[in-house]
């Protein structure tokens, strides 16, 4: 019997670590289901409510990234310090409650403080889950599982596309929908709260894994881990002092291209229904297969960066993407020019399958660059820049120049034009400078890993060599 639960034990061993990568993707898709789900009741709710574009675009924008952004540093800090699993239930428990109370919203203001609470929960859920994947899958598989948790965006996009395009299908047809307490809901609210509410309870799922042991941490008493916390802390800002200009770089980089991507993210649903008069029981399925084939290349993209890596190319992640940016310029231009919704949707596929997941390559980078203990709060750091900046500049300056500039909301295709294409474009020459610094820092950290890894194998073989002495 013994033997058994030992096998036992060690099968789930083995297939533990994959079982808690995909419970994190499926966090991450419902992330994005409950991010997106507005993004596609743009139309109704301004008919009921009567905002404007650019109150929708604060809404959509800047409520949900301003407290994403501000909340990531210290949710980043808690992840380093606390339970991940518990701070990554009470993140997802909370998002999902906030995403049913928008459906009850009746103001401007309400609406956009629920917004806020959802952007300030989701902040949980990056920093916990890179930690939580570098310290329990083996070094090995490392880019595989990152790949497969990258999916995230995209699975998340087909699904918000799939599952919640047919949901608000539903409700639509249905009209008005009563629940208990609450009463009669209008369609758009009925389809936030069903989508909503099922996150509370599969949030529990998150304590069917274990807590990883952070690797570097083990056999540490408790006062050792404290005092290396502690150093670690006092180090954070030295340690980006030290590459301010490197990060400052980086920052930058991906705050264009998250602007880029959030600019057509945010703005294609209601670009569809004014360019090409369909709604979102029409286009839905298109876009949920269009999602859904772009996940497929994120492991692809992880194949052909373990290529590159394995030849020498440590800085593969950031070559690889600041190469492919430049494929992004046609796709933009054709994607929002043309009238035909096939020649759309096929330009749209490229220009999602290039520009998102950015945060893969980024993420990917900070666990070859950073310190083990500092992974969370340097990856809270860029959630805090670049997920503050870029989606509190996109949607409203789509929606600025729409309104003031061609002061025309047919000419939404052009506004979407301008912010993207330039975004990429400064993408393309800011990452492409970074390189110059990213490379010899990349080698400074592996040349430092084999000197540690050399050390240690020297300490192991002296420590042993000195057993039959001391015997």
């Amino acid at each position: 019997m013994r033997n058994q639960n030992r096998s036992l034990a060690s099968i789930w061993d083995n297939i533990e670590p994959w079982w808690m990568v995909l419970v994190l993707l499926m966090f991450y898709v419902m992330s994005i289901l409950d991010r997106l789900a507005l993004n596609m009741l743009v139309v109704p709710i301004q008919k009921e409510m009567g905002f404007t574009d650019v109150q929708m675009s604060l809404i959509i924008g800047p409520a949900f990234a301003i407290a994403h952004g501000l909340f990531a540093f210290p949710l980043g800090w808690a992840c380093d310090r606390l339970s991940r699993r518990k701070v990554l239930f009470g993140g997802f428990a909370v998002w999902s409650a906030a995403t049913v109370c928008a459906g009850l919203s009746k103001t401007f203001p309400s609406l956009f403080a629920s917004r806020v609470v959802v952007g300030a929960a989701e902040a949980s859920l990056m920093p916990a889950a890179y930690s939580m994947i570098a310290d329990r899958v083996p070094r090995h598989r490392m880019t595989t599982a990152m790949s497969i948790f990258g999916m995230g965006p995209k699975l998340g996009n087909a699904f918000a596309f799939g599952v919640g395009g047919w949901v608000i299908a539903y409700t639509a047809s249905v009209g008005t929908m009563a629940f208990p307490v609450v009463g009669e809901m209008s369609a758009w609210r009925s389809a936030l709260i069903l989508l909503g509410a099922p996150g509370v309870l599969l949030a529990l799922l998150v304590f069917t894994f274990r807590e990883p042991i952070r690797r570097g941490m083990n056999g540490l008493t408790e006062r050792a881990k404290a005092v290396t916390e502690q150093v670690g802390e006092i180090k954070f800002k030295d340690y980006i002092k030290q590459r301010k200009l490197l990060y400052g770089l980086l920052l930058l980089g991906f705050s264009c291209t998250t602007v880029a991507a959030l600019a057509s993210l945010s703005w294609v649903p209601t670009y569809i229904t004014r360019h090409f008069g369909l709604t979102p029981k029409e286009y839905a399925p298109a876009l949920s297969i269009l999602y859904a084939v772009g996940a497929c290349t994120m492991l692809l993209k992880g194949i052909i960066i373990d290529w590159m890596y394995k030849r020498g190319y440590q800085d593969a992640h950031i070559r690889f993407y600041a190469f492919i940016l430049v494929l992004a310029l046609p796709a933009i231009g054709v994607a929002f020019t043309t009238d035909d919704f096939k020649v759309f949707v096929i330009a749209y596929a490229a220009l999602d399958v290039i520009l998102l997941n950015s945060v893969f390559y980024v993420s990917a980078t900070i666990q070859l660059m950073a310190p083990t203990h500092l992974r969370g709060r340097v990856m809270g750091m860029f959630i805090l820049v670049v997920g503050t900046l870029a989606p509190t500049l996109s949607p409203p300056l789509v929606a600025y120049i729409t309104e003031h500039v061609f002061e025309d909301q047919a000419k939404l295709g052009y506004s979407l034009i301008s912010v993207s294409a330039t975004s990429v474009i400064l993408a393309i020459i800011v990452l492409g400078i970074s390189l110059r610094y990213l490379r010899p820092e990349l080698q400074r950290v592996s040349d430092e890993n084999e000197a540690k890894r050399k050390e240690a194998e020297a300490a192991e073989a002296a420590e042993a060599n000195a057993k039959p002495a001391t015997a």
